[in-house]
């Protein structure tokens, strides 16, 4: 009974809230008051009320900074993983982009790289790893590999451009989708701290293998994105 009670006083608190924000008592971004004056506002015990913040987090209503507290989800980032613009260009065309690239790197095939080229161990690729906002907040971390037997200069054709413009002015290559895993996940490790979310906060993971249209593998991105901060469009071609 005791369980079931606790249950129900995680249900009315996060029916509640789920009401406040629909009604814009906070605004899109806004910090949400502390979790002792929504206990005391609520009628709710802390456990009850983390349960229902929790289900907020996980339907993508809230999300939360780690030792900050919790926050309105902003407007989502539309994203086609099927399309080629790149996160700059898509990003301008709905609000505020920026990005940093943190780490810029040769490295040389291990195993499973190797396979996921198609390329023998120990090739040469580069290894790009950054992460990007929209609207001031930071989304997604992407950790892109390139294989560099295709473009040898790529490194010193970057500087800060997009993967696909260097691909398409630099080498004449325009990048095609040759794979697509999406896939649930719970953010940790350098993700999370770059993302400021608590430790295993729900993410998705986007994994796209682009050729340059012969078969060749050229890149791979391998995106960890906000659970809350991204809504996927699939423009879908008509076959006919």
């Amino acid at each position: 009974m005791e369980a079931e009670a606790t249950q129900t006083s995680a249900s009315l608190a996060r029916q509640a809230l789920h009401q406040a924000l629909r009604e814009q008592q906070w605004r899109a971004g806004e910090k949400l008051p502390p979790e002792r004056e929504l206990c005391e506002t609520l009628g709710v015990k802390r456990m009850s009320l983390r349960q229902a913040l929790l289900a907020l987090e996980n339907e993508g209503a809230i999300f939360r900074i780690d030792r900050k507290g919790w926050f309105v989800a902003q407007p989502r980032f539309i994203y086609d993983p099927l399309g080629h613009v790149s996160f700059q260009r898509a990003a301008r065309e709905q609000g505020d982009a920026s990005w940093q690239d943190l780490e810029q790197e040769s490295i040389v095939a291990d195993a499973a790289q190797a396979a996921d080229f198609a390329l023998d161990i120990g090739v040469p690729l580069l290894r790009v790893f950054g992460w990007g906002a929209f609207n001031g907040h930071r989304i997604f971390v992407h950790d892109v590999l390139i294989n560099c037997q295709l473009a040898p200069d790529y490194p010193d054709k970057l500087e800060g451009r997009s993967f696909t413009e260097v691909w398409e002015q630099e080498f004449n290559i325009t990048p095609m989708l040759a794979d697509l895993l999406i896939r649930p996940i719970r953010l940790e490790g350098r993700a999370q701290q770059l993302l400021g979310c608590t430790n295993g906060a729900p993410g998705l993971y986007i994994k796209r293998t682009k050729s340059d249209g012969k078969g060749r593998i050229i890149q791979i991105d391998r995106e960890f994105w906000r659970f809350e901060a991204l809504e996927l469009h699939f423009a879908v071609k008509d076959a006919t």
